[in-house]
């Protein structure tokens, strides 16, 4: 903390502040950003353009899921250190954001994304177990499984009530110092050699470092900056169902799931319990283009249709429709983020999370993206992340 005040200590210009680092974004990511540079002991500013915790992009919403089964190790490290993160955030702010519901992954046994969980749980030591359909149906018998799937059991798996936690990351970067300033869209980005001017309605900020955190709308920004990344904006649909019986589908009795049925269905699907009322959640990892600029924002029908028939199915109990609203992923081609340096300006990163599967992440991220920010160096392994990895792609 001291080496990053020290640093940073002589950034003023008369009586106009000269931030540490602005953060543009406030959504999980971004906002998780703001909180760990303000705990450090920069000063921060976080800059979004609509309201705090707004419906239009990816972090609002009842609930989200964390789980460590994934088919590549990198994921699975963040994930261990994401779980005492999460549970940090609640000791410092009295919220409840992570409930432990356990976790199921379920498909026919040789799905190949399926198969790659089996081999990454076994091979970085995570306790797993692999049943059968109807093992796991005489565990949770909400479920109507296909006896020909094979199913994946986490017991640490759990619900983070989403936008909860956002506001959470809000109001600790606000206890540490940050200024925050919502409904406030950015109007400009001035890269000096070691500085950032930024214009957001009549006003001016200026900044030592920059982030970039700004989820479908990121290449508005970074496009200026001479940064277009490949980025496919999609409207990923939650659909809500009302259980005949409450307590059958809450925290304590159901658990969290993905079904890797996208030969079946187009896409991978999920749900999660019912969290604050929200009903039996089922989404869809994917959808259909959606332009974040002029979003058609009205659910699908067609979708809602396709997952009611998927609920008789697989959740009989759980099949009256209730709700549904549309979620942002921003995708890049290979759904893995991006959190890396600007090319030729080395005090603005650029993160784009998480291609519909970072919510999870978000306190592991906002430190990592936080301290590459302040000092230029990677907390972790960030090789996955690289936006050269493009560069390579097109070639």
């Amino acid at each position: 903390m001291n080496r990053l005040m020290l640093e940073f200590a002589d950034y003023t210009q008369g009586e106009e502040t000269m931030y540490d680092v602005i953060v543009i974004g406030a959504g999980a990511v971004g906002s998780a950003t703001a909180y760990a540079a303000a705990r450090s002991g920069a000063r921060v500013l976080l800059l979004e353009q609509f309201e705090i915790d707004h419906g239009r992009g990816s972090s609002h919403g009842a609930s989200r899921i964390i789980r460590y089964a994934y088919d590549h190790p990198i994921y699975v490290a963040m994930a261990r250190d994401s779980f005492p993160a999460w549970a940090d955030l609640e000791s410092e702010s009295g919220e409840r954001l992570y409930i432990r519901t356990g976790g199921i992954d379920f498909a026919l046994p040789d799905e190949p994304l399926f198969m790659g969980m089996r081999r990454t749980l076994k091979a970085t030591g995570v306790p797993h177990e692999i049943v059968s359909a109807a093992d796991a149906m005489r565990r949770f018998p909400q479920f109507h499984l296909d006896d020909a799937f094979q199913v994946i059991i986490q017991e640490d798996a759990g619900v983070l009530r989403a936008s909860a936690a956002v506001r959470t990351f809000v109001r600790l970067a606000q206890a540490h110092g940050a200024t925050v300033r919502d409904r406030l869209p950015v109007t400009s980005i001035i890269v000096h050699r070691d500085a950032v001017t930024i214009a957001a309605g009549a006003e001016t900020f200026n900044g030592a470092r920059l982030v970039i955190a700004a989820g479908a709308w990121l290449n508005t920004w970074t496009t200026p900056l001479g940064v277009t990344l490949p980025l496919a904006p999609v409207a990923a649909q939650e659909n809500y169902f009302t259980p005949v019986s409450d307590s059958d589908y809450a925290p304590e009795r159901f658990p969290v799931w993905i079904g890797h049925l996208q030969n079946e269905y187009g896409h991978i699907l999920y749900g999660l319990p019912s969290v604050d009322g929200s009903g039996n959640k089922v989404g869809v990892h994917g959808g259909k283009p959606i332009d974040p600029h002029a979003p058609d924002r009205h659910p699908d029908q067609e979708v809602i249709a396709a997952m009611t028939r998927f609920s008789e199915r697989f959740f009989p109990t759980a099949s009256q429709h209730k709700s549904s609203r549309v979620c942002i992923y921003t995708n890049t081609p290979d759904e893995h983020f991006v959190i890396d340096t600007h090319p030729e300006h080395r005090h603005v990163v650029i993160a784009s999370c998480c291609s519909g599967h970072g919510f999870k992440f978000s306190p592991v991220l906002g430190q990592t993206i936080a301290h590459l920010a302040l000092t230029g160096e990677a907390l972790r392994d960030l090789s996955l992340f690289t936006l050269a990895r493009f560069s390579a792609e097109a070639e």
